[in-house]
């Protein structure tokens, strides 16, 4: 595929799959992208980027992202720390519904190293609600908070963490590159889980969102 033949909405959705967040759903795409482009030109242009191998497409039965208006938990430096055990448990309730089917889609390891990420991998089943929950969190920011969606960093974009340490999911700079706050897809987090997590970003005085 021609870098000069590259639209608008390909450079984005790419962008968004190589740099931002791991998968996006057909409807989560369509919800982003749908008030500035047509549904037919979005289908168009995802099996554009499917042919050329930039993206590619699968078939996940989870249970639909349970995300509302807002996080789950939000903390900032000075503020009491979470109540992990009541968090965790309200995680683990949230799943107990029926599944569905989803067409996905994520970026090929091909695109990943033409974005400078780590994007591509498979993701394992045990990984699937807690990836797609995370592009329910991204689409969220990209409609009601656009301003700062366009600072969201995602994990594959960044450094790899120190041995044992796991990346957050998404950073959001400022426009000196500074973390402003860090959005973590809390998925099935356990009570270990939640206290290291908040350990992590107390440490590094980062304020933070579990989604």
């Amino acid at each position: 595929m021609d870098v000069n033949t590259w639209t608008r909405l390909d450079l984005e959705i790419v962008t968004a799959l190589t740099c931002q967040v791991h998968v996006l759903s057909r409807e989560q795409i369509h919800r982003a992208w749908g008030d500035d482009h047509s549904r037919d030109e979005i289908v168009e242009r995802l099996e554009r980027l499917s042919s050329c191998q930039l993206i590619r497409q699968s078939q996940w039965n989870v249970v639909p992202p349970p995300v509302n208006r807002g996080p789950v938990f939000t903390w900032k430096p000075g503020d009491e720390p979470p109540d992990a055990w009541r968090l965790s448990r309200a995680f683990l309730r949230r799943w107990h519904r029926e599944t569905t089917v989803h067409t996905v889609w994520k970026a090929t390891p091909w695109a990943a190293s033409l974005f400078g990420s780590r994007a591509g991998r498979t993701s394992r089943p045990i990984e699937r609600q807690h990836d797609l929950l995370l592009g329910e969190v991204y689409v969220l920011y990209r409609l009601k908070l656009p301003a700062l969606a366009a600072c969201w960093v995602g994990e594959d974009a960044l450094p790899v963490a120190e041995r044992g340490v796991k990346n957050p999911d998404a950073f959001l700079f400022d426009e000196d590159f500074k973390p402003r706050r860090v959005v973590e897809s809390a998925g099935a987090y356990s009570q270990t889980q939640v206290v290291a997590f908040h350990r992590y970003c107390q440490d590094a005085q980062l304020p933070y969102e579990l989604w």
